[in-house]
């Protein structure tokens, strides 16, 4: 098989855990640690974690995927801006890839993936890039679909995909399903002398 790169560096900061791996010649050498939050000060030393488990500097990789979402909004962000703080520095592309795309790959049985979203909602994607939102009925997730697997094999599968030249990347931007709840401040503010 050919691969993307020789070296790759995934992170993912998308859901309740901080993760990195890096594909190197066909091997995925991984670093997890689950958390609800904290993710940008402990992300750098998965990162380490990951790079002495593979025996290699970092100087070594040749290309960096993230982990897109749908997911926690600040963790996607610090996934982000810590993936593209790496690219400019080691001077290496940098792609996406979605959490469909990571809950899918690798495994036969089903088509499409449900992602946990908030208000009993669950998100619907295929591994080529088909999305939706779906209403799940009292909060219990649809069955019949792929569901994210844990945080070591989602990291792995995020690093296998991001290698493989079968699979087109994404831009290295948030994926946003629906717009966000927030509304801007419309209300004029008078400054007071």
């Amino acid at each position: 098989m050919d691969y993307r790169a020789n070296c790759l560096l995934a992170i993912d900061t998308s859901t309740t855990h901080c993760a990195a791996a890096i594909f190197l010649s066909g091997k995925v050498f991984t670093s997890v640690k689950e958390m609800k939050k904290g993710q940008a000060e402990l992300l750098f030393k998965v990162i380490d974690d990951a790079l002495k488990k593979a025996k290699i500097e970092k100087t070594r990789i040749d290309l960096i995927v993230v982990g897109i979402g749908p997911g926690n909004f600040t963790g996607i962000r610090i996934g982000l801006a810590a993936a593209k703080g790496l690219s400019l520095s080691l001077k290496v592309p940098i792609s996406g890839v979605n959490s469909f795309q990571a809950s899918l790959y690798g495994q036969k049985e089903y088509k499409v993936a449900v992602i946990p979203a908030r208000q009993n909602l669950y998100y619907l994607g295929t591994i080529n890039g088909n999305y939706k939102t779906n209403l799940a009925k009292d909060g219990i997730a649809p069955q019949g679909f792929a569901h994210r697997p844990k945080g070591e094999k989602f990291i792995e599968n995020m690093a296998i995909l991001g290698a493989d030249l079968k699979f087109s990347l994404s831009k290295p931007a948030p994926l946003y399903i629906k717009p966000a709840d927030a509304q801007p401040h419309t209300e004029k503010i008078s400054l007071i002398k």
